[in-house]
């Protein structure tokens, strides 16, 4: 039941990351036909492009996690040793979960102080830009403790029990 749950947020997080990049690429689009069709170059377009970048950048940074695809430091896995290989992979994964879950907790302060502050064009509040880094922290947390509690934790460069 957990591991269905989630797994619709995993899907909802990918749907919002693609409405994201398409949103991107239409304002950016917008941006190069009003400058040179138009001969008249929209206000806004860059800083909503800027902000959506920001966002886009941060939940490609969960889903690659969720696939992986980070660098590593593959040394262990020289030695083909599957048990040392699972112990490295949690304490990873414990070491990640700590500092997402710190990091998580000052960013709230943060999306506090800046709630109130508004972005030069669009004058939307700035927590709703830096928000970005809250929800890929959330969602690696969630990753992390669902795949915990499931037991079905994805770790394609291990040979599966």
């Amino acid at each position: 039941m957990l591991r269905r749950l989630w797994t619709g947020v995993e899907w909802a997080a990918k749907a919002v990351l693609i409405l994201l990049v398409t949103a991107m690429t239409i304002s950016c689009l917008a941006q190069v036909i009003w400058r040179y069709v138009f001969n008249d170059p929209l206000t806004w377009s860059e800083e909503l492009a800027r902000y959506l970048f920001v966002w886009v950048g941060y939940l490609s940074a969960w889903l690659a996690g969720t696939q992986r695809a980070h660098i590593a430091l593959d040394a262990v896995t020289y030695l083909r040793l599957p048990g040392l290989e699972r112990a490295c992979l949690r304490f990873v994964e414990v070491v990640v979960l700590v500092f997402c879950g710190w990091t998580f907790y000052a960013s709230l302060g943060f999306l506090q102080m800046t709630s109130t502050q508004p972005s030069a064009v669009l004058e939307v509040p700035m927590s709703l830009v830096y928000a970005g880094y809250s929800a890929m922290c959330a969602l690696i947390i969630g990753d992390i403790v669902v795949g915990w509690i499931s037991g079905e934790r994805r770790h394609p460069a291990l040979p599966q029990e």
